[in-house]
């Protein structure tokens, strides 16, 4: 049965949906007391021990100097930022709402199993090399969003299928909590055509391996199963249509 905000949504504007959506989440933040990270470290990593890097090449595709801007505001914004112990780590917190007066230009997005050109578009890039971090350092997961379709071909994937986490202002963040004894910080750069995040900490991490396994569903449907440590962290389910295109 279609509901009376499904049947409202085709008449209210995106932006008046994303700040009702965002006042809500802030009131159940409130309510939660979540206890936020810094926004911002200092400029100096002297003291902390590089954990973990990961290196992202840009690739060629449509409306691809208005996603590099938007990496680099985007990227501008994480870097050096603190995730102390038993502390959240949100990127919008950080990132803000992308828009016009901040300088974010219209980059690609999928929305709805389709590719459409929205303000602050390709910053889904700079969310999923974040989560794939997090992972990478044993960070808990407190909220991530996978695209429902695979787009891409194999040699055209910017980071292995699983590894993503979509990011929609108001309605989806990613979130991250920090559960060691040691304040992590997060190094992310565009350098090149390359992105590049890397993970610092005051004090040695354990090691987690972190593997993507898929399993064939039928049809044109796949299913990830993220394992970290050869223990079952997350399964995604995608729909492929790989060459879907603006």
């Amino acid at each position: 049965m279609t509901s009376l905000r499904d049947l409202l949504r085709p008449f209210v504007p995106l932006s008046l949906r994303q700040t009702v959506a965002q006042a809500r989440r802030r009131w159940r933040d409130r309510k939660g007391k979540v206890r936020w990270s810094d926004t911002r470290g200092s400029a100096d990593l002297s003291g902390y021990i590089l954990h973990v890097e990961l290196v992202q090449a840009v690739l060629p595709g449509s409306l691809l100097e208005n996603k590099l801007a938007n990496l680099a505001l985007g990227a501008q914004r994480i870097h050096l930022s603190v995730l102390a112990p038993n502390q959240t780590w949100s990127f919008w917190r950080l990132v803000q709402q992308p828009s016009k007066r901040k300088g974010f230009l219209a980059g690609r997005n999928l929305v709805n199993g389709k590719l459409v050109p929205q303000i602050g578009g390709g910053l889904c890039q700079l969310s999923s090399l974040i989560y794939h971090l997090g992972l990478l350092s044993g960070l808990v997961i407190a909220e991530r969003h996978p695209h429902s379709v695979d787009i891409y071909r194999e040699g055209e994937r910017y980071t292995p299928l699983g590894a993503d986490a979509t990011v929609v202002w108001g309605f989806k963040d990613l979130r991250l909590a920090n559960p060691h004894g040691a304040d992590v910080m997060f190094e992310c750069l565009l350098r090149d055509g390359q992105l590049i995040g890397r993970v610092h900490a005051r004090a040695a991490l354990p090691q987690y391996a972190v593997e993507f396994l898929r399993q064939p569903v039928a049809g044109s449907r796949v299913t990830v199963n993220t394992v970290v440590n050869t223990k079952p962290h997350t399964t995604t389910c995608y729909e492929q249509r790989p060459g879907l295109a603006l």
